[in-house]
């Protein structure tokens, strides 16, 4: 057995070497880097200390004057690195915050050509490529050895790679090469979205680094003694590994046990020179730490990666391929994770099985999986010859659906190494085909898919992984290409689609396969041109128009009834105020994944106390992406009817005010060029058609009293013109609204804009600018005065009954006293103190211009942790009255003021705000009446439900 297996290993070393042509076999060439890296690992300081020797090949018909190579740790070094403006782009801000103990670089090169020393020159964009200039053309077929030593101060693990503590994870650590293939250099910096390309080398790597460790690596360990302490580990329980180990140490025995031949290793005649080196010691600061030089080994392979943790728990198996080769099982997790890892082996085995009968058999001797010491949770895996690294999970499932992704990696992409930045959907749609194929479902990505679809803001599959949203980038390059290959399934048969792929790994393993040689073993093989299907991955839209994907509303207690293909849900419906008091009713809808053309929400209610009926309701049409500018129409209409007031008459009935209204909405949404432009642009046109049925009051003749009664309903009009742009980006966004009103007799013009301040340690500061210019139409009458009074703008606090669109919620809007009475909304110049009628003789309120300044800050949370979210405010503003020269009887103040708390809830829908100092012309009013001058009723709050956006609760994903 042992002669047929290191045979078996001999006749696939000779058919891989055999299988790298050269530039003269077909047209087809690839370069070839060996790598040689011995390497210390410094665990006080985070840090590896190496020398690189590379022995370079050109396989190419030309002449090489120079080579890019790829300096990745230098992606780490500041936030001007294309990696950290991607994270930007994508919503996060962990690494654009890090401070400099978090960050990493890589330095001390000192590139030698055969000995020469080699210029070099840096890459016009990214600080992590370099061009290295060779000091004698590398001419075809031509041989050169490139020699450097390096140093890295490895990051904090924000992608990938790096350290968290003392565990380690060397990912894309070493100077590498970029490819250079028939389509030319592809140097390019390191990405969070978006992946690699390497060129095949073999690879013989040495690490240093303190004893006690667990390493997994890529390739074969060479040390027998640490083999046999590894497989030591994997027959121990995982839950008492840590504890035996220490107890061991302090009881003065080794923890390695004796020597033990090591299973079906490769390159085993190298044991006598490759043992741990017990007598090396790492000295950092003065402390000699024990070490172990621990050697790895593997040949046509694209990257090397390594992982360094003290309380890894180890797993191991053997598994027999169909050949009858054994190949080596490793699983490395945490005591943390230990739950959902406990069949691991059985995960990495069943993929390691299906995916060689599905593409062809597995070419290395070893396979691992190692759990990812991570608090971010970027991703959920990510691959390396023959090793794969997982996140931290919630369940098992998630970790065997991870493990049988990540493994299949071994094929498509570690032995059909494609151009994964450039190309993603080879490797990740491809893996993601076989994903669906062993029975993971799938079922919400593509319901997400379609609904992205559904709204037109979906990207082609073939495009480069840095041009996709981050949404766009897992739904289109996994899901989407997934369903194309399902398609090409469907279209050749099963069993011919796997004779397809059988082919195209037989002939392109080991290799750089391009999109067209893709399609071209697929025809050759099957016989089919598949244009048409092919076609498709450069268009948007569904893989298969046929397929009706559909998700309705999973609500508890709803029942839903099926129109043709459309879903109708009805639900229970609540809703209170101060005059209707509970209100019940149903919710009758449509909304559904994805989303229909025709959308609508109706809510009947009927209130218990008024005995009225009231609701609100929506109706929409949405047009997607009818124009390359305009991204998104939308003609609504949408209405409500509630009470607004109540009383008691003079024959002792309760009587209600209320009002209606109905208002049709045309809003137009504008594309940007590129999708990955997080401006937005849009104009929206309302007209208010609102109808108020007001109290009027009689006065009754047997007590001189005044009673309220009912009256007719009045109606009146509103056009409302609006221009926004926003741009939600996570650092420094901002928004800019232009706002244009008009009634039967009057103009309103505002213009307001905020900008939100990041802190590096959370939290953040808020600038809100408003100003608003006010005019009548035709001459300016005390008529005019009085009937447009609550349109026009002012300083203070708005509330309930300034509502005059009736746009936002209010428990009483009529309410003089009591917590009803202190709601407020944030309009006009928001100054956040309570408007009485003491405040009458200010300048608050003007039918000319008001200007205003609202601040907010939230506040350390050393001080006051995040998840209480207490803010200070100050607001200032001014009115055109404060400055007119006609009004003599004024002699305040012309600037007001107001600062104090304000505690945000919710995603800042529900504010409260504690006004703790104000402008001494607020003080003076207020003392006037001691009553209202108390801590308590300076308080106000404010809902905010129209403001909450599926943006703000979802973050910038969110398509629209």
């Amino acid at each position: 057995m042992k002669m047929r297996l290191n045979l078996t290993f001999f006749l696939l070393a000779f058919v891989c070497i055999c299988s790298l042509p050269s530039y003269s076999q077909n047209g087809y060439w690839q370069q070839q880097a060996n790598f040689e890296i011995k390497v210390t690992l410094n665990d006080i300081d985070q840090t590896l200390d190496a020398f690189e020797t590379i022995t370079y090949t050109n396989n190419s018909p030309d002449t090489l004057k120079f080579i890019w190579f790829h300096i990745w740790p230098n992606a780490y070094k500041n936030d001007k690195t294309a990696f950290s403006e991607q994270l930007l782009r994508n919503g996060r801000t962990d690494f654009y915050f890090s401070n400099k103990t978090q960050r990493g670089y890589i330095n001390r090169l000192d590139f030698k050509i055969d000995g020469l020393t080699a210029e070099t020159e840096d890459h016009p964009q990214y600080i992590d490529v370099v061009k290295v200039m060779l000091p004698i053309p590398l001419a075809p077929g031509k041989t050169i050895t490139i020699t450097t030593p390096f140093h890295v101060q490895l990051p904090y693990n924000f992608s990938r790679g790096g350290h968290l503590g003392n565990s380690y994870q060397l990912t894309q650590w070493f100077p590498k090469p970029a490819v250079y293939d028939r389509k030319g250099w592809h140097e390019m910096p390191y990405l969070d979205q978006g992946e690699f390309y390497s060129e095949f080398g073999n690879y013989d790597v040495t690490i240093t680094l303190p004893k006690d460790f667990v390493v997994a690596a890529t390739g074969d360990l060479q040390n027998e003694d640490e083999l046999a302490w590894l497989e030591e580990k994997a027959k121990q329980p995982g839950e008492i590994q840590k504890e035996k180990v220490k107890s061991q140490k302090a009881k003065g025995k080794k923890t390695a046990p004796a020597k033990k031949k090591p299973t079906n290793t490769k390159h085993s005649t190298a044991k006598a020179k490759n043992k741990t080196t017990a007598s090396q010691n790492l000295t950092t600061n003065n402390k000699q730490l024990p070490t172990k030089t621990l050697h790895y080994i593997q040949n046509n392979v694209i990257d090397f990666a390594l992982f360094a943790n003290r309380n890894f728990i180890v797993r191991k198996d053997t598994l027999q391929l169909q050949s009858g080769r054994v190949i080596n099982v490793w699983a490395f997790y945490l005591k943390s994770q230990a739950n959902n890892w406990v069949n691991s082996i059985r995960f990495i085995k069943d993929a390691i099985v299906k995916h060689s009968q599905w593409l062809g058999e597995y070419p290395f001797n070893t396979v691992s999986a190692v759990q990812e010491n991570t608090v971010t949770k970027t991703y959920s895996g990510m691959e390396y010859p023959t090793i794969t690294m997982i996140a931290p999970a919630d369940d098992a499932l998630t970790v065997e659906e991870t493990i049988f992704h990540e493994v299949g990696h071994n094929w498509l992409q570690g032995v059909l190494a494609t151009n994964e930045r450039t190309y993603a959907w080879m490797d990740e749609g491809f893996n993601t085909y076989y994903d669906h194929r062993s029975g993971s479902p799938g079922t919400i990505d593509a319901l997400t898919l379609a609904s992205v679809e559904g709204i037109r803001q979906d990207q082609p599959i073939n495009i480069p992984a840095d041009q996709f949203t981050e949404l766009n980038y897992g739904l289109i390059t996994y899901t989407k290409t997934g369903e194309w290959m399902k398609a090409l399934e469907q279209k050749l048969g099963t069993t011919m689609f796997d004779s397809c792929m059988h082919e195209y790994y037989r002939q392109w393993q080991f290799k750089h396969p391009q999109p067209e040689d893709f399609k071209n073993v697929v025809e050759k093989t099957s016989g089919q041109a598949i244009d048409d299907l092919w076609a498709k991955l450069d268009q948007k839209g569904a893989i298969d128009n046929k397929t009706q994907k559909t998700l309705a509303q999973g609500w508890l207690l709803s029942l839903r009834f099926i129109d043709k293909k459309k879903w109708i849900s009805l639900l229970p419906a609540v809703g209170f105020n101060d005059y209707d008091h509970f209100m019940v009713g149903a919710l009758i809808h449509n909304y559904q994944l994805p989303l229909p053309r025709l959308q609508y929400v109706l809510a009947p209610m009927y209130g218990t106390v008024s005995k009225t009926f009231t609701g609100i309701g929506r109706v929409g049409y949405n047009w997607y992406q009818p124009s390359q500018k305009i991204k998104h129409i939308e003609l609504a209409l949408s209405g409500a009817k509630f009470s607004t007031n109540d009383g008691v008459d003079s024959n002792g009935a309760k009587v209600f005010a209320g009002f209606y209204k109905l208002v049709p909405t045309l809003r137009i949404d504008f594309a940007n060029k590129s999708m990955l432009n997080s401006i937005h642009k849009w104009i929206e046109w309302k007209t208010y058609f609102i109808g108020e049925n007001n109290f009027q009051y009689v006065q009754k003749i047997t007590d001189s009293n005044y009673y309220p009664s009912p009256n007719t309903y009045s109606t009146r009009y509103l056009n409302q013109l609006t221009f926004g742009i926003d741009n939600n980006r996570v650092i420094y966004p901002y928004d800019a609204k232009l706002q244009l009103q008009q009634g039967a007799s009057f103009w309103k013009a505002t213009i307001t804009g905020n900008y939100f301040l990041n802190y590096a340690k959370g939290g953040g500061a808020s600038v809100r600018l408003f100003a608003a210019k006010f005019g009548y139409i035709g001459s300016r009458t005390t008529t005019k005065l009085f009937e447009n009074y609550r349109y026009m703008p002012k300083l203070t606090a708005v509330k309930g009954n300034e509502d005059y669109t009736y746009s936002n919620y209010f428990f009483g809007r009529n309410d003089n006293d009591g917590v009803a009475s202190q709601q407020t909304m944030m309009r006009d110049g928001d100054l956040k103190i309570l408007h009485t009628d003491q405040f009458a003789s200010l300048p608050n309120r003007s039918d000319n211009w008001v200007a205003a300044i609202n601040l907010n800050t939230s506040l350390p949370y050393q001080i006051f942790p995040k998840w209480i979210p207490l803010k200070l405010f100050f607001d200032f503003g001014t009115t055109a009255d404060a400055w007119s020269k006609d009004d003599v009887t004024y002699t305040g103040s012309r600037i007001l003021y107001v600062g104090g708390l304000q505690l945000s809830l919710l995603k800042n829908v529900i504010n409260i705000y504690a006004p703790l100092v104000y402008s001494k012309d607020f003080k003076d009013e207020l003392q006037t009446d001691p009553a209202t001058n108390t801590f308590g009723k300076r308080i106000s709050f404010s809902i905010d439900i129209q403001n909450l956006t599926l943006r703000k609760i979802f973050g910038t994903k969110v398509p629209l």
